[in-house]
């Protein structure tokens, strides 16, 4: 599966789907709030909480590959984000991934070479690097918590693998 780009949050390892689509009430979501225009999406019905606090909640726009962490379940349905200044706007469909920290190796899908192809990762150490020109079909050597929306050019179709 393609991974998730974030320039703010550890998010390669997150494809866990524990809520796959709700839609945001802008209005409603000021402060650190998010707001679903839907009831019982972050509580079920029954009262068993849907999500937890760590997980993160992904917008999955190639535009912005906006993330932040819930800190806490307000109620069915409001959260509590970490920053959720570009969660919030008209319509905007969200995605709530369960959390993980752990590290994985790259495999570079498809590279455009017309451009300047970059990949910029964060490392398991902790150190942020920029692979220019990496080829496609290879796999990078180096365990990755995080790819960088911005910073990462023509290179698409990357799968982490643990």
């Amino acid at each position: 599966m393609d991974n998730k780009k974030s320039n703010t949050e550890n998010c390669v390892n997150l494809n866990d789907v524990r809520i796959p689509s709700f839609t945001v009430d802008s209005g409603a979501s000021t402060g650190n709030k998010v707001v679903s225009v839907a009831a019982n999406v972050f509580i079920d019905a029954a009262g068993t909480p849907l999500v937890q606090v760590g997980d993160l909640v992904y917008c999955d726009n190639v535009t912005s590959g906006v993330a932040s962490r819930i800190v806490s379940i307000v109620d069915d349905q409001t959260i509590t984000v970490v920053d959720n200044s570009g969660l919030k706007s008209v319509g905007m469909t969200l995605t709530v991934l369960s959390q993980s920290d752990e590290p994985a190796v790259l495999y570079v899908g498809t590279v455009d070479t017309t451009g300047s192809p970059a990949l910029k990762v964060t490392t398991m150490g902790g150190d942020d690097v920029t692979f220019h020109n990496p080829v496609q079909g290879s796999f990078l050597p180096v365990q990755v918590k995080r790819i960088f929306n911005t910073g990462t050019a023509d290179v698409t179709n990357v799968l982490a693998l643990f």
